[in-house]
């Protein structure tokens, strides 16, 4: 797979991500601990120990008691490991595929069977042999499970990795896939390019009924009880047989991949544009944030499975981020698919692969992760951090390269206020949009 290269992490990486498991993967009920994502931005931008440490004070000590901040710019305090509150079976390869969406009891128990798995057959081997069945349930969470099994892949963190793992499986949430559900088709080599499909789905009629389904059923007493979030719970909502959301789906969304034996560098290429672009144009959405950082975790999981759970990974994916635009209000994707189609043509134009960064450029993009390393919202650095690391893949195409420069510009722009550290871009708007929610 010729799209990924190792990143240079420092020596001291692991023992700072070891110190991950001092911590609950959640906390506040259902909000995903993101301590260990950070510090393999801080570290990739070349923090000193004093940063890193400053990372850990952060953010286990700013409990949200200021009710004016973004609850995405400081959790509350992190909660200690936690143990299961009642009897529970060990998790084997007899029954693991059972315990599937245990409403996070068995977490411990997972992430032990999985720290004994990589142990025993090295991570690799590991991913080979349980991720296929997880990606399934990539939407659990809001992508964040995935986000922190890729990105302990791509650090090669054996304790992150197993954490990551355990987390899919407790967290694991289809869409729509699942044998209840009408026959679906992932991906296909006959389906239309992912750039026409994002399109063609923004400019169904339906979407904004299904938008307006989703908020009102995940209100109702069921969803409440989940105790999910507002997002999340719109979210499973494209999980029910009997709503059209499922349905949608299964007619609407089936990502265009080469076939078994091809290369799939265009097609990921392709898809990193597309996590870019409706990033950029919707303003840097919160939630659609996510999909951006789990393509990459996707994307450095990839070159451990086998020609069919890569598309089939990839095909999940795209599932969750279609209905990620969907259950938001499809934020500035007209815009999105105005540039893509500039993108298109820009590529063909300048017929460029391959793409070479000069030092200027390397060092550009180093200075810009460096300028993030104060603020307060991890997501900052973490979406420079993709966007840094898909440039110097070098694969890609100089015009993919100008989109991920335009993305990660408009993520460093400073708000009003010109303080690095009263927290970036994408987190305001993130905050009005949440404030402009509870008035309705």
């Amino acid at each position: 797979m010729t799209f990924y290269s190792k990143p240079n992490y420092s020596d001291h990486l692991h023992e700072w991500l070891k110190r991950g498991r001092n911590w609950h993967i959640e906390y506040g009920d259902y909000l995903s601990n993101h301590i260990t994502h950070n510090w393999i931005a801080l570290d990739a931008a070349g923090a000193s120990q004093e940063k890193m440490q400053w990372w850990q004070d952060t953010y286990t000590h700013n409990a949200t008691n200021d009710t004016s901040q973004s609850a995405a710019k400081k959790p509350g305090m992190l909660e200690s490991p936690r143990s299961n509150p009642i009897d529970y079976t060990e998790i084997t390869d007899a029954n693991w595929l059972n315990n599937l969406q245990s409403i996070r009891i068995a977490f411990p128990l997972y992430r032990n069977f999985f720290d004994k798995k990589i142990a025993e057959l090295g991570l690799s081997a590991c991913l080979k042999r349980y991720y296929p069945a997880l990606s399934e349930g990539m939407a659990g969470a809001a992508f964040h499970p995935v986000i922190h099994t890729g990105w302990a892949v791509d650090v090669d963190s054996d304790d992150m990795a197993a954490e990551g793992l355990a987390y899919m499986a407790t967290a694991f949430q289809p869409l729509a896939t699942g044998s209840i559900h009408t026959e679906h088709q992932l991906w296909s080599p006959d389906a239309p390019r992912p750039i026409e499909a994002l399109e063609k789905v923004l400019n169904d009629d339906r979407i904004p009924q299904l938008t307006e389904k989703a908020d009102l059923l995940s209100k109702t007493e069921d969803y409440k009880r989940l105790n999910r979030g507002s997002f999340q719970q719109r979210l499973i909502t494209f999980d029910n047989p009997d709503e059209p959301m499922s349905l949608f789906l299964n007619e609407m969304v089936t990502l265009k991949l080469p076939d078994i034996g091809q290369d799939l560098t265009s097609s990921i290429e392709e898809l990193t544009v597309i996590a870019t672009t409706v990033l950029y144009s919707s303003d840097n959405e919160f939630f659609i944030l996510h999909g951006l950082t789990s393509l990459y975790a996707v994307l450095c999981v990839l070159p451990h499975l086998d020609e069919s759970a890569q598309r089939n990974a990839l095909g999940y994916w795209f599932r969750v981020l279609m209905a990620t635009i969907i259950i938001q209000g499809s934020p500035g994707m007209t815009d999105a698919v105005t540039l893509l189609k500039k993108w298109l043509v820009d590529k063909e134009e300048s017929k460029t692969v391959g793409y070479q960064l000069n030092e200027e450029k390397k060092a550009w993009w180093l200075q810009t992760l460096q300028s993030t390393i104060d603020s307060l919202d991890e997501h900052v650095p973490k979406a420079v951090y993709v966007l840094k690391r898909w440039a110097e893949w070098q694969s890609f195409s100089k015009s993919s390269h100008e989109v991920y420069v335009k993305a990660a510009r408009n993520i460093t722009k400073p708000n009003v206020n010109g303080e690095l550290q009263d927290n970036l871009w994408f987190s305001n708007t993130f905050t009005k949009a949440s404030e402009s929610k509870n008035k309705k």
